[in-house]
């Protein structure tokens, strides 16, 4: 008897630490992906594991994986990264995520579209009690590196489209470092 009751307890607490070992997880928060025609030839992902930008705890960690590969970055820039995304990661304050037009006006030069895409996990909320209903990756800003790219997403807010931008270079220079 006293085997099940020990065995019990340490149960009991197991299940009490399994929310700490979930948010433990780390998630894909934001992706830019280098874009050449339709391939992707490169990705810098950022990693978190609380996808509220409006929550901090002291538990929380982040991570860089640039084409798959863990790389170190300061706990501060790390911070700043997910500061940034706060403001296109939801409707309310990216004004929602303009997406790309057909354009009538052609390109003519040759070669492959080349550009890059910044993806961010984008949440729903539910209103009043301000609690997250549904997230995903999806595109918040396309940057083209020629004419031919059209993948020109970007948040409608311009302090979302700034911190957007903000975000981008801060990756894209992770990456340059990286070379």
């Amino acid at each position: 008897m006293k085997f099940l009751v020990g065995l019990n307890i340490s149960l009991v607490s197991c299940l009490a630490m399994f929310p700490n070992v979930v948010k433990a997880e780390q998630i894909l928060l934001l992706n830019l992906q280098y874009k050449s025609d339709e391939t992707t030839t490169r990705q810098i992902q950022f990693y978190g594991n609380d996808i509220d930008p409006n929550s901090t705890s002291v538990d929380d960690s982040f991570s860089l994986k640039i084409d798959g590969k863990s790389i170190e970055a300061p706990e501060e820039l790390y911070k700043r990264l997910d500061r940034l995304r706060r403001t296109f990661s939801y409707d309310s304050l990216s004004g929602g995520i303009e997406e790309p037009s057909e354009s009538t006006i052609r390109c003519n030069l040759g070669g492959s579209a080349e550009g890059m895409i910044l993806e961010a996990r984008y949440l729903t909320y539910k209103t009043p009690e301000l609690v997250i209903v549904d997230d995903e990756m999806r595109p918040v800003l396309g940057l083209a590196e020629n004419c031919l790219f059209t993948e020109l997403y970007t948040p409608v807010n311009s302090n979302a489209r700034e911190d957007a931008r903000g975000v981008l270079e801060i990756l894209n220079t992770l990456g340059l470092l990286d070379d």
